[in-house]
C-alpha cells in the first residue's frame, strides 16, 4: 500500500467514525424518548384572588408530556384533564400510591407503559393542584374559597393550550378524575361540553344524599356545636369534609369561623334539614343537576362512571348507581361498571382501572392526529 492509499484508507476511516458518531447523535433522543416527562410549574390565576380564606392564587399544575412530544416539534396532542380527590394534590398522581414505586404505580409510569405496550397512545395530562386550606376545591365557584370551577374551565385551560402543543378543541379534550376529582369531572363535564367533549368519574364522591353523606351521619350534629377549627381537626374526617362541601356548596362571608351555612339545624333535639343551605347543596349534587343539564349531556362524546362496590365512603355505589338510572331516563348514553374493590385497591398496577380502563377510554374517544 502506498502512502496515497494509505491517507486514503484513513480519510476513509475517519469519514466512517464521523458519520457513526452523528448517527449516535441523532439516534440518541430517539432511543431515550420512550418515557414522557412531567413539568411542575405555578399557574396565577385571577379567579382565585381576595379569597375571604386567603387560599393562594398561584397554583401547582402538573403536566405529563408523552414521549415524542421533544422530537415532534410540529405533532399536538389530545389532552385529559385529571382531578384529584379531597386532601390530595396534585402530586397525589406522580408518587407511588400504593406504597411501591413499581412501573405502574404512578401517572407517569401508566402512560410511559401503556403507551409502550399500545394500550392507548399518546396524550398530554394536565394535574392542577386544587386543595384549599380546608381540605378541596370541589371544582365550584365560591364566595369563600375562589373560583374554582372558572379556574378549571378558564384560567387553566387557556394557559395549557397557550404553552402546550395541545389540540386546542373539545373534540381533543377530556376530564377524569377520582372522588372528588369524580364529582368534578361530572359536573365540570356536564356544564361546559364545549370545553370537554369527554367525561369519566372514578368513584365520584358527593353525587346526592346517601349513607354516610345524609342526616344519618352524626357529625353533622356535632359540628353545629363547634366554634373553633381545633375542635374539628381533632374530630373524625367527616367533620372537615363537612366544611369543605359547605365552602363549596353554601358559602357565607359573614358567619365565621367557618364560613359557611350548614345544611341541618337542630330543633327540639333532633336534625332537620336548614334551608336555604340544603337546598344549596342538593343544586350542586350531580343527581339533581342531570334534568338542567340533559342538553349538555347529550353534546358529550363519552360519559363512564365506576364505582368499587365495597368503597369505605358508603354513599358512593349507592348514588352512583341512582346517577346512572337517572341519566339512563332522561337517554343520556354512557358507561357504569361497578367492580369489586374499595375506594383506591383497583386503581393502579399494570391491571389497574387507570390502565385497562380510563386512558384506554380517553384514547378511543379524543380526537388525535393519529386518527385524522
Amino acid at each position: 500500500m502506498n502512502g496515497y492509499e494509505l491517507k486514503k484508507g484513513r480519510i476513509f476511516g475517519l469519514t466512517l467514525l464521523s458519520l457513526f458518531f452523528l448517527w449516535a447523535l441523532i439516534i440518541t433522543p430517539i432511543a431515550f424518548s420512550k418515557e414522557g416527562r412531567l413539568v411542575r410549574e405555578k399557574i396565577h390565576s385571577v379567579s382565585l384572588e381576595k379569597t375571604i380564606t386567603g387560599e393562594s392564587p398561584d397554583r401547582n399544575v402538573t403536566i405529563y408530556l408523552p414521549p415524542s412530544y421533544d422530537q415532534s416539534s410540529k405533532k399536538r396532542y389530545p389532552v385529559v384533564y385529571l382531578l384529584h380527590g379531597i386532601l390530595d394534590t396534585d402530586e397525589t398522581w406522580t408518587r407511588a400510591w400504593t406504597g411501591k414505586n413499581g412501573p405502574w404505580n404512578t401517572i407517569q409510569g401508566v402512560m410511559n407503559n401503556g403507551i409502550a405496550e399500545q394500550l392507548f397512545g399518546e396524550m398530554i395530562i394536565v394535574m392542577p393542584n386544587q386543595l384549599t386550606k380546608w381540605g378541596g376545591s370541589f371544582y365550584t365557584n365560591s364566595t369563600v374559597t375562589g373560583n374554582w370551577e372558572d379556574f378549571t374551565v378558564k384560567d387553566l385551560v387557556s394557559h395549557v393550550d397557550i404553552k402546550y402543543r395541545t389540540l386546542a378543541q373539545a373534540s381533543s379534550r377530556g376530564i377524569a378524575g377520582h372522588s372528588m376529582g369524580g364529582y368534578g369531572a361530572l359536573k365540570l363535564g356536564m356544564k361546559h361540553p364545549e370545553v370537554y367533549s369527554v367525561v369519566y368519574a372514578m368513584n365520584p364522591a358527593v353525587l346526592g344524599w346517601a349513607r354516610d353523606l345524609s342526616i344519618e351521619n352524626p357529625s353533622f350534629a356535632s359540628i353545629l356545636k363547634m366554634t373553633t377549627p381545633e375542635e374539628v381537626m381533632k374530630g373524625d374526617f367527616y367533620l372537615a369534609g363537612i366544611i369543605v362541601l359547605g365552602q363549596a356548596f353554601s358559602p357565607n362571608p359573614n358567619r365565621l369561623p367557618f364560613f359557611v351555612d350548614f345544611p341541618f339545624k337542630m330543633v327540639d333535639g333532633k336534625l332537620q334539614p336548614a334551608e336555604p343551605a340544603f337546598n344549596k347543596w342538593q343544586e350542586n349534587f350531580p343527581i339533581h343537576m342531570v334534568e338542567d343539564y340533559r342538553s349538555n349531556l347529550s353534546k358529550l362524546h363519552g360519559l363512564k362512571i365506576d364505582s368499587g362496590t365495597e368503597d369505605e365512603f358508603t354513599h358512593i355505589p349507592v348514588t352512583t348507581r341512582i346517577l346512572s338510572t337517572k341519566l339512563t331516563a332522561f337517554g343520556i348514553e354512557h358507561i357504569f361498571e361497578e367492580y369489586n374493590g374499595d375506594h383506591r385497591n383497583r386503581l393502579w398496577k399494570r391491571t389497574g382501572r387507570i390502565a385497562t380502563e380510563v386512558m384506554p377510554f380517553f384514547w378511543r374517544l379524543l380526537d388525535s392526529q393519529e386518527k385524522n
